[in-house]
């Protein structure tokens, strides 16, 4: 037995493969929450609203509350699923 020790393939590749994976799963979650949960809270203010918000310049300025609305309708509608199904 000496001071090196044999790394396989399997764990060569295993130390390798799995920070790029990690990315790659942050980077899916980011853009399906972005991309998902902004939508629907958008959707959602604009029928409450019956097209008045948000629009134009409301769009940027309150994207963290489009994003909010969109959780709490997403957990609402999950919640009401679950009692009613």
């Amino acid at each position: 037995m000496g001071i090196h020790e044999e790394i396989s393939v399997e764990e060569l590749a295993e130390v390798a493969v799995k920070p790029i994976l990690r990315v790659i799963r942050i980077i899916f979650i980011e853009a399906f929450c972005e991309f998902l949960v902004y939508w629907v809270g958008r959707c959602f203010l604009f029928v409450v609203t019956l097209g008045h918000y948000p629009r134009g310049k409301q769009i940027k300025e309150h994207e963290g509350r489009i994003i909010f609305t969109g959780f709490v309708v997403i957990i609402f509608s999950i919640v009401l699923i679950s009692i009613y199904v």
